[in-house]
């Protein structure tokens, strides 16, 4: 769909949600000057900005600048909600089923660690561990009978990691044994692993009766399967060019990569357009 086109759909844009990683940072994990100049010329034209990403609510906190609020987050894909700075919903996996997923996990020797609010939870530190730990920019737990000890802490959300060639069928797997669990994969190496009565879609709809605004006044950008339910849920949706195949088919258009500010053309482009801000940065995308 012609991008303007697709913005014509939006009778007034209220709030944005963005997902993280793939999407507002670039491949280096960097937040670059065009995605904060963007997000600051939202922030001044009273556009409500909703970051909604599989990390924990510390974790998308720590990548954003000071000076852009964060009090509105969809952590670990809709497990927590925060809404105006107020924590309004946390869903956990049930104890005994994490335990058991931990357990198939270590049996066929793939890794496997637990969010527990928001501590980062890990049976040892290895080179796999030390790497997510880096990147969640959380200080590591370690619990060495894990299995054990989810029986009776529930963790938010598991996350598993494999290769990129292993984790759909690590995904089928663990689907197969666990139908009512949500395996869903995020980027290239990582799964996770949520309770089935949450997603960023639902979440979505929860932030914006929240906010007293309708969905459809919502522009959602993503770029991986975890992003799907929001992409769909939004009135306009932006899945990057770096994006999953599956991203990109439910999404109403395909923006440039996140390695060429994709985040902040698009969005910059629907500020210029709906908003009529003309002193902007604005690569045109026509």
């Amino acid at each position: 769909m012609v991008f303007g086109e697709a913005i014509s759909k939006l009778e007034k844009i209220v709030a944005v949600f963005s997902d993280i990683d793939g999407t507002l940072l670039n491949s280096k994990e960097e937040l670059t000057e065009e995605n904060v100049f963007a997000l600051r010329e939202a922030v001044k034209s009273g556009i409500y900005l909703v970051f909604a990403s599989g990390r924990s609510t510390v974790s998308i906190r720590n990548v954003l600048p000071q000076e852009i609020e964060s009090n509105n987050i969809i952590a670990f894909n809709g497990s927590e909600i925060t809404v105006g700075g107020r924590l309004i919903s946390r869903t956990k996996l049930d104890p005994l089923v994490a335990s058991s997923i931990t357990r198939k996990a270590f049996d066929n020797s793939i890794h496997i660690h637990a969010y527990i609010d928001d501590r980062l939870v890990f049976s040892e530190i290895n080179n796999t561990a030390a790497d997510y730990a880096l990147h969640a920019g959380l200080e590591p737990v370690v619990v060495h009978e894990l299995a054990e000890y989810l029986k009776t802490h529930a963790p938010t959300k598991l996350v598993i990691i494999s290769a990129t060639e292993e984790i759909p069928m690590v995904r089928d797997g663990f689907a197969r044994d666990f139908p009512l669990i949500r395996f869903t994969r995020a980027g290239d190496i990582y799964l996770d692993v949520t309770s089935p009565a949450v997603d960023k879609g639902k979440a979505l709809a929860i932030v914006c009766k929240e906010l007293g605004i309708s969905p459809k006044e919502a522009v959602a950008f993503g770029d991986s399967d975890n992003d799907i339910e929001m992409l769909k849920s939004a009135g306009v949706s932006v899945a990057m060019a770096n994006g999953s195949w599956e991203a990109k088919k439910v999404a109403t258009l395909i923006g440039p990569s996140n390695d060429e500010n994709g985040f902040a053309r698009v969005l910059m482009d629907l500020l210029q357009r709906q908003i009529g801000r003309t002193e902007t940065y604005r690569p045109t995308l026509d």
